[in-house]
């Protein structure tokens, strides 16, 4: 088994699920209620058997009140199109990020950073990267200590749909805090969420992720660097907060598929699909 979004990582082995995990996995789907399905992700149809349950677990993005840095690290070998998308915002992009201009600070010309855009696997040489260019190339700060993405505010700011923006950001990027576990022997992906039942096998630590653990994020250990944001009252199902994100990805059919099992049984109701902005469209103020 592989840990799915984390196969095209630059640093390499992050995917690896330990033979232990892997018992616990086979051991957790087998003793719970599924949707068994078809899925394409990244150009290719895989078995699908969706955790349904978990896509009702409470949820708050709340990225502008964060100052932990999830969107830090530089997490997949990016593509031909997000390349292109930098190399047509060039402008915005620096504006953000200043990479570019770190980059000819450092003695490359315009020539020479365009090829480190078309060509290095994280956009500039990995002996930059963690140093004289902190976390992800596409990662900026705009106050007090958060981490955001470069691309998807761009992508805002052009009033991109969310189709659009999905396309011009590494999937992992897009999808997350969503575990995806990969069964290459009989072409199966596993999905669900990190949680109290799933932690024990989960590549993220739910127990530190205030925006999937309500708990946390209501706790002084977490006020104490986070005093704003993430109310109570804020926090919604994932499939609600995730919805255009879920339907982009997962495709409209096995969005509704998840939706309707939790309706059927009664999970969630039908006022719990209320939200007034979803992660994906929130803007900061």
């Amino acid at each position: 088994m592989k840990y799915f979004l984390f196969i095209d990582h630059p640093k390499g082995g992050l995917d690896t699920v330990s033979e232990e995990k892997e018992e616990r996995i086979r051991s957790y789907f087998s003793g719970i209620d599924t949707i068994e399905t078809n899925l394409t992700l990244k150009g290719k149809e895989y078995k699908a058997v969706i955790d349904y349950a978990m896509f009702a677990n409470l949820t708050n993005f709340d990225c502008f009140n964060c100052v932990e840095h999830c969107c830090g690290d530089a997490p997949a070998i990016f593509d031909k199109k997000i390349r292109n998308f930098i190399l047509e915002n060039k402008e915005s992009y620096n504006e953000l990020t200043k990479t570019l201009d770190i980059l000819e600070q450092l003695g490359n010309d315009e020539d020479e950073i365009e090829d480190m855009i078309t060509e290095e696997d994280v956009l500039v040489p990995s002996k930059y990267l963690g140093t004289e260019v902190d976390l992800c190339a596409c990662a900026y700060t705009p106050k007090n200590g958060q981490t955001l993405c470069s691309l998807h505010s761009i992508c805002l700011d052009k009033k991109m749909s969310p189709r659009e923006i999905i396309e011009n950001k590494p999937l992992i990027c897009s999808i997350w805090p969503l575990e995806i576990i990969l069964d290459e022997k009989t072409n199966t992906l596993y999905l669900t969420l990190p949680d109290d039942f799933t932690n024990n096998f989960t590549i993220e630590n739910f127990y530190t992720k205030s925006c999937i653990n309500i708990d946390f994020a209501m706790s002084p250990i977490f006020r104490r660097e986070n005093p704003g944001g993430f109310l109570e009252d804020d926090f919604k199902p994932f499939i609600v907060t995730y919805g255009e994100t879920l339907k982009n990805v997962l495709g409209e059919n096995i969005y509704n598929m998840i939706k309707n099992k939790l309706l059927e049984e009664e999970i969630l109701e039908n006022d719990d699909f209320v939200i007034e902005t979803e992660q994906i469209n929130k803007v900061l103020t």
